[in-house]
């Protein structure tokens, strides 16, 4: 994917600090999918943050997640699940937001529902505990019913990414 941006003389890194305000962004914002399987919604997740420059290699991030969902899947109740991945491939932390039209089993291993996603991806020689204080910060807004319902509801990506960016970290 990231061939087409190379031809257009964008270097993967240039791509990311043109269009990054943040962490969150509208690019990684996705509604409705059809996605019906934990897989496929990492996978999507992964292909579109390496074609908008997240990412260096989109397989690499994928089999960082998996692994860590292996030692422990990560979702925590609510209908939610918040897969992460720190490694070489990640170019510029990210949170990625994904939610789907019908709850899915997300791990084989328990029976936990999940019809919201939130992928963290994270550089390896970060320092920075983003994804820590991201999944601290959203575990506290994820008590208020208003909050979790407006993310199961709202049709708007933009004010979805307003809605999230509220959040502090």
């Amino acid at each position: 994917m990231m061939c087409c941006l190379e031809n257009l003389g964008v270097s993967k890194m240039e791509k990311v600090q043109e269009n990054s305000k943040g962490v969150i962004t509208t690019d990684l914002i996705f509604l409705d999918s059809d996605l019906d399987n934990q897989e496929e919604a990492i996978q999507h997740i992964v292909d579109t943050a390496e074609f908008v420059g997240y990412v260096e290699d989109a397989d690499t991030l994928f089999q960082a997640v998996m692994k860590r969902e292996d030692e422990v899947p990560t979702a925590i109740g609510y209908d939610i699940a918040i897969p992460h991945g720190k490694t070489e491939a990640v170019l510029k932390p990210f949170i990625a937001f994904l939610r789907v039209k019908q709850p899915f089993q997300w791990a084989k291993e328990n029976e936990e529902m999940v019809r919201l996603v939130f992928l963290i991806g994270v550089p390896q020689n970060s320092e920075s505990k983003m994804h820590l204080k991201f999944i601290s910060q959203l575990s506290k807004k994820l008590l208020d019913d208003d909050f979790r319902n407006k993310l199961l509801k709202e049709t708007d990506k933009h004010k979805i990414y307003e809605q999230l960016s509220s959040i502090e970290i």
